[in-house]
């Protein structure tokens, strides 16, 4: 990679010297055009079954192309798991079982047949895999002769926070003819296959394993779309199960409705044993709000499309600067904008579109401080070229985008993760898009006061500031969550 101070100079106007007080800059950088067919830095398993298929476009959906690895291998032939997400610490391990529920007219022994081949052999996979990881992080192949390993580099074990998934399909007539509905019960304290038709805690494994069926995988991974709002379920519900009190969900939708009910979290309730009430989900999906809800989502697919954008770009080596970047550090500036959640990609979305709108009559730039702590995002849209020369249209926006980092530093000196992003005005031809990705974890006060200078040299962000409120639910007739920034 190019010398950082060197890289910052270019980009800001800044004379070396000052540049290089500004390190740990990533600049990624691409120009819209129409993709060149060329070799992809790597190949992915799509899914050996039809079920496996399935699990595969639904994790890549909800958490994207660049962290959703299907069928995936520890050694020639040897299959480690079904699919494996990876983000940051957190790894997602999935599991998917296929097997026929037995009918010998035995309904005990039929279910024991049943939960040992589709849920305690596969616990036992699960288990099997997070501990090959732990042990050999570096062994993780995405063929089946082992010959291309993980392209992104997994935590050291230590930092690695393991989430255990299993997907166990055709239990649900059996189900439905004994308990009057198909999915599984949700039974914490339950072992095993002690209580027919429920699923708790499973012996052989390392931790909590939240068993799915096709009637409850794809509605969670629609309603929880993003890696931070699944892994934020999970980790809620495994606190639930640990504070003992809650004992049963008719299913695992019932759980689901009452989370998201009560604003994604799952108060304190003073009763010793508690269960939610059957049939919840579908007073949920029913809600006004909730379908409200849903619509205004529908814009915030501009997020996911901008990172699979940027991604397929680079994956297919046609960026136009940036090829050259290691896969860590493009992943690094992907992963920010992966680890919103949706309502706060929906608040993202409006923000750049209504912004992008707006620019055909100029230039304009706005802050939005993320729902992450230290992430803050710096806006720049650009009214076009104009049908003159794009290159110096864009290396003069470029330069704009730098300092307006800079400036946001000082603007908002408590956040370490600053990613800019330029791009241009609605429906202008040959529009190109910039992102910069600044660490100011080690900035120093002197640095600071010198951001704070450019700041205001430019007049960044001193001006009125417009406060910007969504809620997760039109009209806050549920109690969602209230989002509230400051763009400027």
């Amino acid at each position: 990679m190019r010398d950082l101070s060197e890289l910052v100079a270019r980009l800001s106007g800044l004379t070396l010297d000052e540049a290089s007080q500004l390190k740990k800059m990533l600049e990624t950088e691409w120009l819209s055009r129409q993709p060149r067919k060329t070799r992809l830095r790597f190949t992915k398993g799509r899914g050996l079954t039809a079920s496996e298929r399935f699990l595969a476009d639904l994790c890549e959906r909800s958490f994207l192309s660049l962290w959703s690895y299907p069928n995936l291998f520890r050694k020639p032939a040897k299959e480690l798991t079904d699919l494996l997400v990876v983000f940051g610490n957190d790894l997602i391990l999935f599991s998917d079982k296929s097997c026929a529920f037995p009918d010998s007219r035995d309904a005990d022994l039929d279910w024991e047949r049943w939960f040992r081949r589709s849920i305690s052999n596969s616990a036992a996979q699960i288990t099997q895999a997070e501990n090959w990881i732990k042990r050999q992080p570096d062994r993780v192949y995405l063929d089946v002769n082992a010959t291309q390993r993980l392209p992104l580099a997994l935590p050291h074990p230590d930092r690695m926070r393991f989430h255990r998934i299993l997907i166990a399909l055709n239990s649900g007539e059996r189900c439905q003819a004994a308990t009057g509905h198909s999915p599984l019960e949700l039974s914490p304290k339950t072992i095993d296959n002690e209580k027919p038709f429920a699923v708790g805690r499973i012996s052989n494994t390392n931790g909590w394993v939240h068993v799915f069926t096709e009637a409850t995988l794809p509605v969670i991974l629609s309603e929880l779309s993003t890696v931070a709002d699944f892994l934020d379920y999970l980790r809620k519900k495994e606190s639930l199960y640990e504070e003992g009190k809650y004992v049963r969900s008719q299913s695992e939708l019932d759980l689901l409705a009452y989370f998201l009910w009560n604003g994604r979290t799952f108060p304190v309730v003073e009763a010793e044993q508690w269960e939610t009430q059957p049939h919840l989900w579908g007073q949920i999906d029913s809600d006004p709000q909730f379908l409200a809800a849903r619509k205004e989502n529908e814009v915030s697919v501009f997020w996911d499309r901008l990172i699979e954008h940027l991604n397929d770009l680079y994956m297919r080596q046609d960026l136009e600067s940036g090829n050259d970047h290691e896969i860590s550090d493009h992943e690094r500036v992907l992963r920010v904008m992966a680890a919103e959640t949706r309502f706060d990609r929906r608040v993202a979305s409006k923000w750049i579109l209504e912004r992008a709108e707006l620019a055909k009559k100029g230039y304009v730039g706005s802050l939005l401080p993320s729902n992450q702590q230290d992430v803050l995002y710096v806006l720049l849209i650009g009214p076009g070229d104009g049908g003159k020369d794009h290159a110096r249209y864009r290396e003069a926006r470029k330069k704009e985008l730098s300092a307006r980092c800079i400036a946001g530093k000082a603007a908002h000196p408590e956040r370490r993760t600053i990613l800019g992003i330029a791009l241009d005005a609605k429906g202008v031809k040959g529009s190109s898009e910039d992102f910069i990705l600044m660490d100011t974890s080690d900035w120093t006060a002197e640095q600071i006061a010198e951001a704070e200078r450019i700041r205001q040299d430019g007049k960044f962000f001193v001006g009125n500031k417009r406060h910007l409120d969504e809620w997760e639910y039109p009209n806050n007739a549920r109690s969602g969550t209230n989002h509230g920034s400051t763009p400027i």
